[in-house]
Formats: C-alpha cells, sequence, structure tokens
C-alpha cells in the first residue's frame, strides 16, 4: 500500500505550536505524504514558521491566501491536494507518529470513504484532559443508509481520513468565514459516504486552548449553530434525504442546540433571551424530539445537562461555573 496521503493544515496566528504540529506529521511512519501548509493570512511569525519547514522538506508545500477562515482554508488545500486520501489537521494540534499509516491501511483494505479514530483532549502541556472514545466496532464496515446512527458521531473534520472521491462526486466544501463549519459539513459528507470505519485508538490530541470556540464567550458565535442546524436541514430536504435521516438530524439539534448550544450559551452574562431562543429552535423544528430513539448516546453528565435545561433549572450550569471559579482562586492561594 503506497497511496499519496494528502494532509491540510490550514494556519492563521499559531505560532506558539505550529512547529509541534508540523513535526507530528514529517515525522510519521508513512512516507508518501504531500503537506500543504495554508496560510490563512495569519499577522504573526506563522508564515515564517511554516516557510522554513517547507524549505527543509521536498513534501511540505507552503501556500498563501488572504483570511478566508478555517473552512475557506481548508477548500484552498483541498484544491491543491493530489492525494487519494486525505486529512484535515488544525495548526494548534498534533497527531501520533503512526495515525497515518493505520487510517491509511484500513481505508484502503476496507473501501472504506471514511475512517474515523478516536482523539485525546490534552492541555498546553500535553496532558490528557478527556478522551473521547467511539460508541462503533472496530472491525465493523458501516453503511450509513442502514447504519443511520455514524451520523451522529462528533462532526469535527481532524479525526477523520477522506477518500478524495467523496469530494469530488459530491462537490461538498466547508463553509467560508463562519463558525461550526464541521457541523454545517460532516453529517452531509457522512450521508453521502457509502462505507465508513472506526480505529479504537487516539492517534489525535486536540489541544484545548481558552480561546477555542468551545470556549467563546460571544453570543452571536454562539447563536451561529442555530445557523449550522438550518444549513443541514435545508441539504437533507434539498437533496431528498431528510425522511431518510430525519431521527438522526432531530438528534443532532437536540445535542448541538438544545444541550451543548445552551449549556455554553448559559455560561454568558445576559443570555436569557438568547437560551430561550435555542430551546424555541428546537421545538419548532423537532416538536417530537422528548422521543428520540438516540437518548441513550448521551454520557451522563450530557443527560444531567439535558435534564436541567428540560426542567428550567440553568442556575445549576452556572453555579456548577462559579463553584469552579472559586476551587480554582482557592488552589491558587
Amino acid at each position: 500500500m503506497n497511496e499519496l496521503v494528502s494532509i491540510v493544515v490550514p494556519i492563521y496566528n499559531v505560532e506558539k505550536y505550529l512547529s509541534k504540529c508540523i513535526d507530528s506529521l514529517i515525522s510519521q511512519t508513512y512516507k508518501n505524504l504531500e503537506i500543504i501548509l495554508v496560510n490563512d493570512g495569519s499577522t504573526d511569525q506563522s508564515g515564517e514558521i511554516a516557510q522554513q519547514y517547507a524549505k527543509q522538506d521536498s513534501r511540505i508545500r507552503y501556500i498563501v491566501q488572504k483570511n478566508k477562515g478555517l473552512g475557506g482554508a481548508r477548500n484552498t488545500g483541498l484544491e491543491y491536494a493530489k492525494g487519494n486520501y486525505i486529512l484535515f489537521i488544525d495548526s494548534d494540534d498534533y497527531i501520533r507518529n503512526n495515525m497515518v499509516e493505520k487510517m491509511a491501511k484500513v481505508l484502503e483494505k476496507n473501501n472504506l470513504d471514511i475512517v474515523v479514530c478516536e482523539y485525546e483532549r490534552v492541555n498546553e502541556n500535553g496532558e490528557c484532559i478527556e478522551s473521547h472514545q467511539l460508541p462503533f466496532l472496530e472491525q465493523k464496515v458501516y453503511e450509513p443508509l442502514h447504519q443511520k446512527e455514524v451520523l451522529l458521531m462528533d462532526p469535527a473534520a481532524w479525526n477523520k481520513m477522506y477518500k478524495r472521491e467523496l469530494f469530488e462526486h459530491t462537490n461538498l466544501r466547508f463553509p467560508d468565514r463562519v463558525w461550526y463549519e464541521d457541523l454545517r459539513t460532516t453529517p452531509k459528507l457522512i450521508a453521502q459516504a457509502k462505507r465508513v470505519g472506526f480505529l479504537h485508538e487516539p492517534f489525535y490530541l486536540y489541544l484545548q486552548r481558552a480561546s477555542s470556540i468551545m470556549n467563546s464567550t460571544t453570543l452571536s458565535r454562539q447563536a451561529e449553530s442555530l445557523q449550522a442546524m438550518d444549513d443541514l436541514i435545508h441539504y437533507f430536504k434539498a437533496n431528498h434525504l431528510y425522511k431518510t435521516y430525519e431521527k438522526e438530524l432531530e438528534f443532532l439539534c437536540i445535542a448541538h442546540v438544545y444541550v451543548f448550544g445552551i449549556n455554553r450559551v448559559a455560561r454568558i452574562p445576559h443570555s436569557k433571551a438568547m437560551i430561550q431562543k435555542f430551546k424555541e429552535y428546537t421545538v419548532e423544528n423537532f416538536p417530537n424530539f422528548h422521543s428520540n430513539p438516540y437518548f441513550s448516546l448521551f454520557t451522563p453528565k450530557e443527560k444531567k445537562f439535558y435534564e436541567w435545561i428540560d426542567h428550567n433549572q440553568i442556575w445549576k450550569i452556572q453555579l456548577g461555573d462559579k463553584v469552579k471559579k472559586e476551587v480554582k482562586k482557592w488552589k491558587k492561594h
């Protein structure tokens, strides 16, 4: 097996983390790579760092563009990619040195459109904060049309290797200049895929930064999860997939709007109206969401958040935040 694998790395003001990311790519046990570094209008030293690596390794291609956001930078990488297999790696994260070899081998062996691995959230010292495990069998090939639950996996683009043909046949791309670009895109790719597989190894190391979207304190950014859900619903209806995947889309809305969305919004001051908007959105689009068959997929913690939100006990989420802050202050002293 020696298929060319294209690794697309969008870069924007990550000078502190970029070297560690690129080092993890060039040290892969799988050598037939092209590494496409897309400088998305960085204003720090990220460009200089990327250029130095490109001079030292002929597999690296360095591209500069005006800022288009994470999705736009990934699309640029796709345009230049020559590999039959595609990986997207965020430039502040890094991967284990056998990730490409293991994923490419499984993808080819089982003739998959997408293969997904587990990942770990790590702090800046490389310590594991949380390990994300997949609720799918490793030895099984899933066909989304028959095993629809695969649509409900974490929509992150970066722990997945894709057959390039999937993008070519569907013409799917990531939206420019938006938040929640993965939620807007990954479920579409999965629904259009014929064969999906999984690896129960945490090859991907996701750096948990305080400035990440998940920690954003801007209400307008959080409100974009509603737009992302609208985008999904429209796409599935336009492509005659809505009835097939209605319950799966309903659960995506419950998870990303009703639970995760409200959970984030509740932590922002003056968010009462936005919380109500998130609730109303879920009810308007999926009035029978309380009977969704996928509730068992929630972790105990997520089930707890769902119950608090459903019983108008948002104050418990906010109280938990206050307690955590006080504990941190106490530990400092």
